[in-house]
């Protein structure tokens, strides 16, 4: 396994090689409140024809790499700053979830050229709440969150305490939710800070067409679903397509690995013949 630590010089995340060193690369970016580990299981199922690049977003790793975290238009340039530097001249599948889907639409938006195919698991490129109740409750877990992180800020035991409650709410897998730091919840805020001021909504997704094929999978067991119908015909215009996956929740790539797994093998596939 190869492995790189977190390099504020050149400006990168930190990450880990592991699978196939000789397989077409896949690279994965995780969301909240999980860092690269949340991927283990396709690694498992994967790897043994896939080298997979392992990103842990900033702040989300053991130690904090910045006071206050980053704005998505730092995270996409350190995102594509650290493919570039594990995948040297060529173009990579891109897996992300959650937050990592949300920014991964960003970064192949700004660097179509990285990319070849993309997989996003549940969180779509275009979303709108059905109703009154889901925008409730999308604000309440979600400021909630960013409560959390300006609370750890000053106070990390009591931030800590806030996120993790949020974590139960959520039913955060028991792996991640012993993880959970206030500190992950800077996404959160420079979201809704963008949403609020309409001179930073600049640095929010916008309107977004993906330039390569998606595949978009996603849990059918949830009290929210963070996409729409016209996101479906997006990822249908891509030349990809879109499953959800029954009885699965947000993190249907550990509770149904097996079928998530087949699916981004087949979807992949050609990669090898690239």
């Amino acid at each position: 396994m190869e492995s790189t630590p977190s390099n504020r010089m050149i400006n990168v995340c930190e990450y880990t090689i592991e699978g196939n060193p000789d397989g077409p690369t896949l690279v994965f970016i995780h969301g909240w409140p999980d860092n690269a580990g949340l991927w283990r299981r396709q690694v498992e199922g994967l790897g043994e024809d896939f080298r997979c690049v392992l990103i842990t977003l900033p702040n989300f790793g053991n130690e904090p790499v910045k006071a206050g975290g980053f704005d998505f238009p730092e995270l996409v340039g350190q995102l594509a700053a650290t493919i570039r530097q594990a995948q040297p001249g060529g173009k990579v599948g891109l897996v992300t979830h959650d937050w990592g889907a949300y920014i991964g639409y960003m970064l192949e938006k700004a660097h179509p050229e990285l990319f070849t195919k993309m997989a996003a698991l549940d969180i779509g490129g275009h979303f709108k709440p059905s109703g009154i109740k889901e925008s409730l409750m999308i604000i309440g877990y979600q400021w909630s969150l960013v409560a959390g992180w300006i609370i750890g800020g000053l106070i990390p035991l009591l931030g800590a305490l806030v996120a993790k409650g949020v974590g139960k709410v959520l039913r955060v897998p028991a792996r991640q939710q012993a993880l959970i730091r206030s500190r992950y919840g800077y996404p959160y805020f420079y979201f809704w800070r963008g949403m609020l001021l309409p001179w930073k909504r600049g640095s929010l997704l916008g309107r977004y067409r993906p330039r390569c094929p998606v595949l978009f999978l996603f849990g059918e067991r949830k009290p929210v679903m963070f996409h729409s119908p016209r996101w479906l015909q997006i990822v249908a215009d891509s030349g990809g397509g879109s499953m959800g996956v029954e009885g699965a929740g947000h993190w249907l790539m550990e509770t149904h690995a097996g079928i998530v797994n087949e699916m981004l093998r087949e979807w992949f596939e050609d990669l090898s013949r690239q």
